[in-house]
């Protein structure tokens, strides 16, 4: 139960930092844009899992807790 939060947690994360730094900032991409290719994938990902609605929240929380401080630096 630890690891399937903790990796869903980092994919999260990775897809949080993709769609604030990378894609805008280096490749370009509109903003309004680069959150729909972060949010329609996440999103689908989230509802067609097979974990509890819990286990998804506190990925959810703890993908923003590791990417927050990576994303403000």
């Amino acid at each position: 139960m630890f690891l399937t939060i903790l990796r869903n947690s980092l994919i999260l994360a990775v897809g949080y930092y993709l769609s604030i730094v990378f894609l805008p900032e280096i490749m370009n991409v509109n903003q309004t844009i680069s959150k729909y290719v972060f949010v329609i994938p996440a999103g689908i990902w989230l509802i067609l899992s097979k974990n509890k609605w819990w286990v998804n929240i506190v990925s959810i929380l703890l993908g923003l807790g590791i990417a927050l401080p990576i994303v403000t630096v």
